[in-house]
């Protein structure tokens, strides 16, 4: 939720072409974040990107398959959305070139949703991401989070591996793995923004819906401290997250 709140122009993706870029590629590709997405639910799932207009980030989907292995059929939906199927069982994964980076979500079964709907009468849950972005100016941060904040309709997991130590701030650091409840149970979850709580700690400019979505406290129940974002510096990248979908809630 957070992640994508500032949009910018993004850049077309670089890719090397000659031996020497090649090789550096190679060579760097231990300092660079594998994203990988994993489905554990037992049947297959449709899986929606939806990419963040961040610059220097993965700029279209048209320019996902040559980060992708396995790459699998795109269904392009606009310029920065698309959805495939990823078998039960199946992983696949994302590795952008040396100086891109990539900012998104993934969402299952719909494309992302502000409000309850029929088919998921919770609302829906987002695994969001911005890696690889260690060009930006400052200190740039990798950062991860679960967004419930339009409800919850998957049960997600992130495993994180290599590269540098992750954390939730200072008080909560070397955080290897977190994942959400149902949509009233979040509080107190690390990297999960809880129903309503755009801002992690308050409730600012929620999703405004005819009627809430099933389950969902009255009011609203923000985390105590922030830990909506599971971080580390951008200079810190490697190894690999691990989105993993368990099934739909």
């Amino acid at each position: 939720m957070v992640l994508l709140k500032e949009l910018h122009l993004a850049k077309t993706l670089d890719y090397p072409t000659s031996p020497d870029a090649i090789a550096t590629d190679v060579v760097s590709a231990s300092g660079r974040t594998t994203l990988a997405l994993r489905n554990s639910s037992g049947a297959d799932v449709a899986v929606f990107l939806t990419l963040g207009a961040v610059a220097g980030c993965v700029a279209s989907i048209g320019d996902v398959p040559p980060i992708m292995s396995p790459a699998l059929p795109i269904d392009k939906s606009n310029n920065l959305q698309g959805s495939f199927t990823l078998k039960s069982g199946a992983t696949v994964s994302f590795l952008t070139p040396v100086g891109v980076g990539i900012s998104g979500n993934f969402a299952f079964g719909t494309p992302p949703l502000n409000c309850a709907t029929t088919q998921f009468p919770s609302g829906i849950n987002l695994a969001e991401f911005i890696l690889n972005n260690g060009f930006q100016t400052g200190i740039p941060q990798e950062s991860l989070d679960i967004s419930a904040v339009a409800g919850v309709n998957s049960w997600l997991e992130f495993g994180l591996t290599g590269g540098g130590a992750w954390n939730a701030g200072s008080d909560h650091p070397n955080i290897a793995s977190f994942e959400n409840k149902k949509i009233g149970d979040n509080v107190g979850q690390i990297g999960v923004f809880p129903y309503a709580c755009d801002n992690c700690t308050s409730s600012d400019h929620p999703p405004q819906c005819a009627a809430p979505p099933v389950g969902t406290p009255n009011p609203p129940v923000p985390q105590k401290e922030k830990i909506c974002l599971v971080q580390r510096d951008a200079s810190q990248a490697g190894g690999t997250v691990l989105v993993t979908f368990n099934g739909f809630s």
